[in-house]
């Protein structure tokens, strides 16, 4: 019997390195073998096969077989509440009159449960694509545990270093049988099935268009399949496959443009041998575009993210993320997070974190997918590491673009605060910046008279429970999202924080000349520490006297005292006022009725903030 038989042996299931190595060599291994040889082979050695011999070098659905002698049904048992163990096997009768072995696969070494596949030798040799996979369903009808995703002629199994039980070398599964009653059902179900059908033959790259993953993960099969410790390698290892193939592009060089209409091919693809990349090149005057999977994939279905595009392609190919490494770890807990951020179910588990990200749930998602996008290669580590160094400009286009409406500059800094106080994420200390960041970026920001600060690089850290501890706190002292800034952060939780999260509040201020800080407390101006003593003034005197004042009295008697704007002095007090009540112990409640009559309010009765002392 023939098949393609990979020369490559794996002690593991193969990585995608492995994987693509396979994949580039196997059509060029096809080798005529007996049972016994096969199964060593396979089950031994961990060696990967492709069971039909195809007409043309292409692992494809629709390539045409020349013929297969072999079928394999896979049980990896994903669903508990339907399995099909092997003491199951061991008294089915069916099994033990047809199939010839079985062999555990490499995912059942780390598994509780049963995975294994099982081999079947074909009574002919069959030549038809059509009636290899009628075989195939008619033996997914009998055993709906099997894993339906297998019944390609194109599709690469396996093996593994489990040895192999044998049922019977002899065995051979009648052809007839199921075929007759494949074909009994065909004509009652052509007209329902015709549409399926023709959207079936579309390319690869139109069924995405049309949102049609499902098929083309059933037609890509695990040809193209990885684990992966990250959205990162997952990235870079789709930009090293030949997409072409993939999303099956016209074949050939140059093609028609699949972006715009043109009279003339002016389409290519091309390996980037310096990357390892595969890349998309039009060359007409008109539309012009160049780009990795990544890109061609994004402009095809208008979607700018490149996490998104990543989990479209791990989707699509049956591949999986682990999660396992630093970064990772980090994605995952920010994609925990979006979810509940999108089914506002934050509230349920961190009620105090949700008081600051409720209002913004849309921006806050798109925000981190934003930092998730970008990565740095550390030079000397070979570490990918996220690193974001967007200005305030640039992440206010971007959440613009992908919310479809407008948001100010305003509106994107207060959520950029939000999330830099929670530590969601980190704003990288100067001294750590990596150099070539530094210097391309940072440097020439700092040369340059004109600009005040330079750049915030930020990374992710996505730690929830971290989070809603520093939430609860802001809660506590009733801390607003405007008044977030670095006076209010070193009040509340001291200087190493505040530095932190507002590296350049006033440093760079301070150096030219257009702030003066406090004598009394370096890492304070010296207008806020005016503003704070008038507002205690203020308070300590309206106590005294009547025993309460209400917030807005208070600020409105400061903003006179100050010759300052009301709405600037109301900023500006925000940043202090927690900070004040804490060092005089000040309550601060918006005034019920029994309130009213125990503090003895003289004022007509209105339910505004008050201020009173603790008893």
């Amino acid at each position: 019997m023939k098949v393609y038989l990979s020369n490559i042996p794996n002690k593991e299931k193969p990585n995608p390195i492995t994987i693509r190595k396979i994949s580039n060599t196997i059509m060029n291994t096809l080798v005529d073998i007996s049972m016994q040889e096969f199964a060593e082979e396979l089950a031994v050695d961990g060696k990967t096969v492709v069971l039909a011999e195809l007409k043309e070098p292409k692992l494809s659905k629709y390539t045409e077989i020349i013929g297969q002698e072999l079928i394999m049904l896979d049980f990896d048992n994903k669903d508990e509440n339907n399995l099909y163990t092997l003491e199951d096997l061991e008294s089915d009768s069916l099994m033990q009159e047809y199939a010839c072995f079985i062999y555990k696969t490499f995912s059942d070494k780390n598994s509780n449960l049963d995975k294994f596949r099982v081999v079947f030798r074909l009574d002919k040799v069959v030549t038809s694509n059509k009636e290899i996979e009628q075989i195939y369903q008619e033996l997914f009808k009998l055993y709906p545990q099997a894993d339906s995703s297998v019944g390609q002629t194109s599709r690469m199994f396996f093996g593994s270093n489990s040895g192999y039980e044998v049922i019977d070398w002899d065995n051979r599964l009648d052809t007839v049988a199921l075929l007759q009653t494949a074909n009994t059902e065909v004509s009652e179900v052509v007209e329902t099935v015709s549409g399926d059908v023709i959207e079936e033959s579309l390319p690869n790259y139109e069924l995405l268009k049309k949102g049609k993953y499902d098929l083309v993960k059933e037609k890509l099969g695990n040809n193209f399949a990885g684990d992966f410790p990250d959205a990162i390698v997952a990235g870079n290892y789709f930009k090293s496959l030949d997409m072409q193939e993939l999303l099956e592009l016209p074949e050939g060089n140059p093609f028609m443009d699949i972006f715009h209409e043109e009279g003339s091919p002016s389409a290519s693809v091309f390996l980037n041998k310096e990357y390892d990349t595969y890349l998309y090149k039009c060359f007409s005057n008109t539309s012009p575009f160049q780009g990795d999977i990544i890109r061609v994939v994004g402009k095809l279905l208008g979607i700018k993210s490149y996490t998104k595009i990543v989990e479209i392609l791990i989707n699509i190919t049956s591949s999986t993320i682990s999660w396992s490494s630093e970064i990772g770890e980090a994605r995952l807990n920010a994609l925990e997070l979006q979810k509940a951020l999108e089914k506002n179910t934050l509230i349920l588990n961190f009620p105090e974190l949700n008081t600051y990200l409720s209002r913004y749930r849309k921006e806050i998602s798109i925000l981190l997918d934003l930092i998730f996008d970008y990565t740095y290669i550390d030079k000397q580590t070979r570490e990918v590491k996220y690193m974001n160094f967007l200005s305030i400009k640039s992440y206010t286009k971007l959440v613009k673009d992908n919310l479809g409406y407008n948001i100010s500059e305003g509106k994107m800094w207060n959520i950029l605060n939000v999330v830099t106080v929670t530590e969601l994420i980190h704003k990288v200390e100067t001294n750590k910046i990596p150099k070539d960041i530094f210097d391309d970026l940072i440097d020439k920001q700092k040369k340059d008279s004109e600009q005040i600060r330079t750049s915030n690089v930020y990374v992710p850290t996505i730690d929830i429970q971290n989070a809603q501890a520093i939430a609860k706190k802001m809660v506590q002292n009733r801390v607003t999202i405007s008044g977030l800034g670095y006076e209010l952060i070193y009040r509340l939780f001291g200087e190493e924080k505040a530095k932190r999260d507002f590296p350049q509040a006033y440093t760079p201020l301070e150096e030219k000349g257009l702030i003066t800080m406090s004598k009394q407390n370096k890492n304070l101006p010296k207008s806020s520490i005016a503003l704070e003593k008038a507002a205690v003034k203020i308070l300590v005197t309206e106590l005294e006297t009547k025993g309460y004042v209400f917030e807005s009295e208070l600020i409105s008697k400061l903003a006179k005292n100050r010759r300052m704007k009301v709405m600037d002095t109301k900023k500006r007090y925000e940043k202090i006022r927690a900070d004040i009540y804490n060092k005089y112990d000040i309550s601060r409640e918006r005034l019920t009725k029994d309130l009213y009559r125990d503090l003895s309010v003289v004022e007509k009765y209105s339910p505004k903030v008050i201020l009173f002392r603790r008893e």
